[in-house]
């Protein structure tokens, strides 16, 4: 199954469309306006809850949990010197999730098996993400984690964008 989500360039709230390969809408994922954190709801285009992901805010590494069919799964991020990687604790098995998070072109693997890639499509307007998910019942998993991992990507802009304002 392959999805491209598409994050709009003006919005007060983290808003993104999720469309097919055809470019027909499968799912809206808002977030709310303002929250202690980030808390996202996915939903279908009858407007019914698909998944639901929402921030740990205390913790010293990205945290998330995200909800799908009545399963919570924690997504956390690890500190390491080299490069950033993700674990999804599920109970079919943990996911590693790895590459350049930056550039948004990274795995999402169960063992050996890659169960999702994420790309971006580059020349678009706003941010276009792709994601390819081999086996269908991991796609809604496979976009919680997307979604997580973007949230936390913005977060370190918006820090970075601090700190330089304030230099």
């Amino acid at each position: 199954m392959k999805l491209a989500l598409k994050q709009k360039v003006f919005s007060l709230k983290e808003s993104f469309s999720v469309m097919d390969e055809e470019g027909t809408p499968v799912y809206q994922v808002s977030g709310k306006l303002i929250s202690v954190g980030h808390k996202l709801t996915v939903q279908d285009m009858d407007g019914q809850e698909a998944a639901y992901i929402h921030q740990k805010v205390l913790s010293l590494v990205p945290k998330y949990f995200i909800e799908v069919d009545g399963q919570e799964m924690e997504l956390k991020g690890h500190i390491t010197l080299l490069k950033p990687h993700y674990t999804l604790e599920t109970d079919s098995g943990n996911w590693e999730i790895r590459g350049d998070f930056v550039q948004h072109e990274y795995e999402m693997k169960r063992g050996r098996e890659v169960v999702a890639t994420v790309t971006r499509k580059w020349l678009s307007w706003g941010d276009t993400y792709l994601l390819d998910v081999p086996d269908e019942r991991d796609a809604l998993t496979a976009l919680g984690v997307m979604v997580a991992i973007d949230c936390v990507n913005a977060d370190t802009n918006h820090a970075q964008s601090a700190t330089i304002a304030n230099d």
